[in-house]
C-alpha cells in the first residue's frame, strides 16, 4: 500500500513538473511572439515617420522652389543681379562690395531660411543642390564681402549663418562630385541669366494701358 502511494506522489510531481514546463515554454513562446510583434510595430512606426520626413522635405523644397520662381521674387532677382552685376563685374576684374541693395538682401535672406532648414535635416541637401545649387553657388560669393561687412558694424557672425551653412554643405557636395568651384565667367553668366529671369512673364502679366 505504501509503495502505491509513494508511486501515486511520485507520478503527481512528475506532472506538476511537466506542467511547470509546459507552462514556461507556453510563457516563452507568448514573448517571443510579443517580441516579433513588438519589433514589427517598431518597423512600422520608423517606416511611417520615415515617410512623413520625406514628404515634409517635399512639401518645404516645393514651397521654397514655388516662392523663388514667383514673380513677386523674380522681381527681386532681377535687381538683386543688376546691382551685383553693376558693382560686381568692373571690366574684366571683379570688386567687392561692401553693402548690397534691399533686393540683395531679400535674396540672401532666402538662403538663410533654406539653410536654416537644411541645417537641422529638413531638406536633404542634394534636393537643394539639384533644385538651387547654381545660384546658391552665386550668390554667395557676390555677396559674401557685404556680409561680413554688415557682421563687423554688428559685432556679431550671427547674420546669414543659415545662408554661410547651406553653401558649405553645397561646396561639400560639389567636391565629392568632382566639380570645380565657380569661375569669374560663370559667376557673371549665372547674374547675366538672374537679371532677365521672369521677364518675358512679367510683360505678358501687365495690363495693357489705359485708353485715354
Amino acid at each position: 500500500m505504501d509503495t502505491f502511494l509513494t508511486l501515486i506522489i511520485a507520478l503527481g510531481g512528475i506532472a506538476t513538473g511537466i506542467g511547470a514546463i509546459w507552462a514556461a515554454l507556453a510563457a516563452r513562446r507568448q514573448a517571443q511572439i510579443t517580441e516579433r510583434s513588438l519589433a514589427q510595430t517598431e518597423r512600422s512606426l520608423a517606416e511611417q515617420n520615415e515617410r512623413a520626413r520625406l514628404n515634409l522635405s517635399v512639401d518645404l523644397l516645393f514651397r521654397y522652389s514655388d516662392r523663388f520662381e514667383s514673380q513677386l521674387f523674380l522681381s527681386r532677382r532681377r535687381a538683386a543681379a543688376k546691382y551685383l552685376l553693376d558693382n560686381v563685374f568692373v571690366g574684366e576684374e571683379m570688386v567687392e562690395v561692401a553693402h548690397l541693395n534691399r533686393a540683395g538682401w531679400d535674396v540672401c535672406h532666402f538662403f538663410e531660411e533654406l539653410g536654416q532648414l537644411q541645417s537641422v535635416e529638413a531638406i536633404p541637401v542634394e534636393a537643394v543642390w539639384n533644385t538651387l545649387g547654381s545660384v546658391i553657388r552665386t550668390y554667395w560669393p557676390l555677396c559674401k564681402p557685404a556680409i561680413e561687412n554688415l557682421r563687423k558694424e554688428w559685432n556679431t557672425k550671427a547674420p546669414y549663418e543659415g545662408f554661410e551653412h547651406l553653401i558649405s554643405v553645397v561646396a561639400e557636395l560639389e567636391r565629392e562630385k568632382g566639380i570645380e568651384p565657380p569661375t569669374r565667367e560663370f559667376l557673371r553668366e549665372v547674374m547675366e541669366r538672374e537679371a532677365v529671369q521672369g521677364e518675358d512673364e512679367a510683360i505678358i502679366g501687365e495690363e495693357p494701358p489705359a485708353t485715354p
